[in-house]
């Protein structure tokens, strides 16, 4: 019975999904820490221009808004121990992952959270997100906003032990007592690999398939892609990449988050689906800083627009800049270390400083996995960006890996696997040093840096500066 109920509310969640894409995997490694940026010397009045304005550029791609912490959440609710959750029942979030394939076995990534969610208001639920006004909503706004914040009261449950199901075809191939997984640790998370026999041997396009976790009481149901060993992976942020989110104008950027229709960024879908078709062995890894709590919401949206694939959330309690990048460069390890004979599609854009750093990074760390790297200049295309970002770490990188792009036509016909990265139409005017929206493409002399840096900290200073700190 349970399984008939994992099964069919997967597969009712993939059914308006687009055609699962081909890609491939390799032996699953333990990450190790991903080197960590060069600091930068600076006179002591750039310095402060430069960190206000690098402190907003972190702050702004991370789901705008004073994002609640795990401690002011149990605030709000009125939690201060777990006694008070005694008669909730316990639930789990399988967030879709990956496997790879090594010796006879698939290595299947169980990756999620542990929670308790307590029965409260509505109002306490719109009460979470500090700054986000819910007034004046219409009902479509407000069925919205409450269908993607039901889940910010999640309280996560430590050390809870987890057993977990496998389903291919539409039949169980773990027998009826399951998987033991690891322990969650302090924060309710888990994320380990575990060799599942029964799903086959190693293929040349992705194959997907369902997971679930026992005797809770919903949603612990997700899905796998079994990747090749061999093909091309792509890597894509999300917020302004393949929906419109705004990051870099913070009340926009807040209600299309909450309150406001998913809408895509023109292009993308068509661009990931024809990617899909001719891309030899492809799979698709889709990343985002948004907090965990918010996977159902993503999940629902990403597989009914784009090719199923796998998804990295933010961390609980993570919430300074450089938590944020060391997070992002330990899932891009992950990936490079799981897949050692995939090559990669990386794709950003110029509003995440967290990518322009990690993306740059990973590079230079496994220079033979990298196909293209792909930026999509936000400040080329919407004049509402005014937000400076640094292209300074892709000085050290070959200029016929890397494309800063405007929209998804600029990609369409390129080969990349004949390794083409570059629409020569298209102008870079990349300076390697801080540019973009105040500061312009040309900007990069002592004095223009300077008067820019001012500029936009002293507008930053304002609520947008304090909504963009406050939130990480």
């Amino acid at each position: 019975m349970l399984q008939s109920y994992l099964l069919a509310l997967t597969l009712a969640g993939l059914s308006a999904a687009s055609p699962a894409p081909a890609p491939a995997p390799a032996p699953s490694p333990a990450p190790v820490p991903a080197p960590a940026p060069a600091p930068q010397v600076l006179s002591s009045a750039e310095s402060i221009f430069s960190s206000a304005t690098g402190a907003v550029a972190s702050a702004l791609p991370t789901i705008l808004g004073n994002w609640p912490s795990l401690s002011d959440i149990e605030k709000k609710i009125g939690v201060s121990n777990g006694n008070d959750l005694e008669n909730v029942s316990a639930s789990a979030l399988l967030i879709p992952s990956y496997a790879n394939f090594s010796g006879d076995n698939w290595n299947v990534r169980f990756y999620g959270l542990a929670y308790k969610l307590p029965n409260i208001s509505t109002s306490d639920l719109d009460s979470l997100i500090d700054g986000l006004s819910t007034n004046n909503l219409n009902s479509t706004q407000r069925s919205l906003l409450q269908n993607r914040t039901q889940d910010l009261a999640s309280i996560p449950i430590p050390k809870a032990n987890l057993t977990a199901l496998v389903f291919a075809n539409g039949s169980a191939v773990t027998n009826s007592s399951g998987i033991q997984l690891a322990t969650t640790d302090d924060v309710g998370e888990f994320d380990q690999f575990v060799p599942v026999p029964g799903l086959g041997g190693n293929t040349t396009s992705v194959k997907i398939v369902q997971t679930g976790i026992m005797n809770v009481t919903g949603p612990g149901n997700g899905t796998v892609i079994l990747v090749p060993s061999t093909g091309i992976s792509v890597v894509s942020d999300i917020d302004d990449v393949m929906r419109i989110t705004k990051v870099y104008v913070p009340n926009e950027g807040l209600n299309n988050s909450f309150v406001q229709p998913y809408v895509n960024v023109p292009g993308i879908p068509e661009l990931y689906e024809h990617w899909n078709e001719t891309l030899p062995g492809v799979a698709f890894h889709y990343d985002t800083t948004t907090p965990v709590e918010l996977t159902r919401t993503y999940v629902d949206y990403l597989f009914s627009n784009f090719p199923v694939g796998s998804l990295e959330m933010r961390p609980i309690n993570i919430t300074q800049p450089s938590q944020i990048l060391e997070a992002r460069q330990n899932s891009l390890l992950k990936l490079f270390q799981t897949f050692p004979q995939r090559k990669f599609v990386l794709v950003g854009d110029s509003s995440s400083s967290t990518l322009l750093s990690a993306y740059p990074q990973i590079a230079q760390q496994f220079p033979n996995q990298i196909a293209c790297i792909f930026i999509r200049n936000t400040s080329a295309t919407d004049p509402d960006d005014k937000i400076p970002y640094s292209t300074k770490e892709f000085k050290n990188l070959p200029n016929n890996t890397w494309f800063f792009y405007r929209t998804a036509d600029d990609l369409y016909n390129l080969n990349i696997t004949g390794g083409q990265c570059r629409n020569d139409s298209v102008p870079q005017n990349v300076t390697f040093s801080e540019q973009g929206g105040i500061l312009g493409n040309g900007s990069n002399s002592a004095t223009g840096l300077m008067i820019g840096r001012a500029q936009y900290a002293a507008a930053a200073f304002g609520t947008t500066f304090a909504l963009a700190i406050s939130l990480l």
